[in-house]
């Protein structure tokens, strides 16, 4: 048993052979202690590519808040009042369809971007990376200086200087975690209700308070401490990458049959035969989380393209030409040709067209207002002296314009149907829901194994119209009389 453990595959093996036999974490070592992850940056033009997208994601969380559409923020999911507000558009409990097709929408999306395009999501675009690699991490090389200082840094003793850059760097980190929380928290309150009353008030608003400071705590034990852990050890998606990747999957690998036999520069003699790579480790030390690239595809890779920056400068140094480590697929690696175009990304294409076209219908749909009936009253129907049956209701009204709305109701059928409502016409507030009271009576006859279809029509001065049927209880008399 011992001996199959041990056991380690040679040469030009599968490219999904396993990670390191030492270490299982490139975090861990062999001893079971924490190794820090001190990345040196090659701003190559992946790296450029990164950090375009990582600077337009930050100005678009930090700005949506505060960017003013259809007189709210651009984005703000007011719990207290059970309203988003996206875009313009505001959104109630009631759109359950909206939020179904959005998850679906969602969940598509992620199988589709992660079985094309591999992890290419988690070194480009997701928050862990965005942040840690193009805000936090460049402070701590502006203060400690490269990764060999930062290293050397946190290995001497302690002293003034030590403390003091230590010291700058917290410092820094806290306010701009703190900026991060309260920002995140402005999506649920808003910048105004945060400035004109949480902060000259912060003992009346305690919950508010208490979560920005515990955000801003869980984001500087994430990005201070936890770091590439939280991609290597705690986010599932690199684990769901085993399920969704198949062999035209997008992936960074190593040219293995061109690199193989790794020599060093110094160990190569005239006439010998090797391999472009010279065991330089620079695709190891520009790695955010310390993956060997060479030992194969590992769920420690995010697919940052680090390594190919680091390498490709190598090989222009060496004369030799770039892509030994490069954007390739598992087929395509094998001596195959890469599909793009296969069965699955087509099925998923259709689907996230569905998907999508089914929530912009939606939206692009949503009527100027919803009306729902529901029973009232603690009987289900009430028989009158006039010999009429009643039935009470309550009548529940959301005006979806950034108007005001006034809505009148009346009845359709069946003949002889009366309508009494507590207030009328319904005036109803932008983005508000007003419930009414609302009693229906209808003559005894009209009545089939103790039910009958009563239809409304409600309109608004704003143009709303809607026909909506509701369902009576009453007396099991037959219709047809005797």
């Amino acid at each position: 048993m011992e001996a199959q453990r041990n056991e380690v595959p040679r040469g030009p093996s599968r490219l999904f052979d396993v990670a390191p036999e030492e270490e299982l974490l490139y975090s861990i070592t062999a001893e079971g202690k924490r190794k820090f992850i001190h990345p040196v940056v090659h701003k190559g033009r992946y790296w450029k590519i990164r950090r375009s997208m990582a600077y337009a994601l930050m100005v678009l969380f930090f700005g949506l808040p505060w960017i003013p559409v259809g007189g709210h923020p651009a984005v703000f999911l007011d719990l207290a009042s059970r309203q988003f507000h996206i875009l313009g558009g505001t959104f109630h409990p009631t759109d359950n369809l909206l939020l179904a097709a959005l998850g679906v929408s969602i969940i598509i999306t992620v199988f589709f971007v992660g079985s094309t395009f591999g992890r290419m999501w988690c070194g480009y675009a997701c928050p862990q990376t965005v942040y840690l690699e193009f805000m936090f991490r460049p402070i701590e090389i502006w203060l400690e200086g490269t990764p060999v200082a930062q290293r050397k840094l946190n290995a001497a003793p302690w002293s003034a200087k030590k403390a003091a850059v230590k010291s700058a760097k917290w410092a820094l980190w806290t306010v701009l975690a703190l900026l991060m929380a309260v920002t995140f928290v402005s999506y649920f309150v808003s910048w105004s209700a945060l400035l004109g009353d949480v902060l000259p008030n912060p003992a009346a608003n305690k919950a508010v308070v208490g979560v920005a400071l515990f955000l801003t705590g869980m984001i500087l034990f994430d990005f201070g401490w936890f770091r590439d852990q939280m991609c290597t050890v705690a986010c599932p998606y690199g684990r769901l990458q085993n399920v969704m990747a198949d062999p035209d999957t997008i992936l960074v690998a190593y040219d293995q049959p061109r690199g193989d036999p790794k020599t060093k520069l110094k160990d190569r003699i005239e006439g010998g035969t090797y391999g472009d790579c010279i065991d330089c480790k620079s695709c190891v030390s520009a790695c955010p989380t310390g993956t060997d690239i060479r030992r194969g595809l590992q769920p420690e890779c995010i697919g940052s393209a680090q390594c190919i920056d680091a390498c490709d400068v190598v090989m222009e140094r060496t004369g030799k030409p770039p892509g030994l480590i490069r954007y390739t697929s598992e087929r395509e690696q094998a001596g195959g040709t890469r599909r793009i175009w296969r069965p699955r990304v087509i099925i998923y294409l259709v689907l996230l067209t569905v998907a999508w076209g089914t929530l912009a219908a939606l939206v692009i749909g949503r009527a100027e207002a919803l009306v729902e009936i529901i029973r009232g009253g603690r009987e289900p129907y009430r028989i009158l002296p006039t010999g009429e049956v009643a039935n009470q209701q309550r009548l529940r009204i959301t005006n979806q314009l950034p108007q005001t709305q006034s809505f009148t109701i009346q009845v359709l059928s069946p003949a002889g149907a009366k309508l009494v409502l507590s207030e009328s016409p319904v005036v109803v507030s932008p983005a508000e829901l007003s419930a009414i009271n609302a009693v229906t009576t209808v003559p005894p006859s009209v009545f089939s194994d103790g039910q009958a279809e009563v239809r409304y029509l409600v309109t608004s001065d704003r143009g709303f119209k809607k026909e909506v049927k509701f369902l009576l209880l009453g007396p099991y008399t037959d219709s047809e009389g005797p």
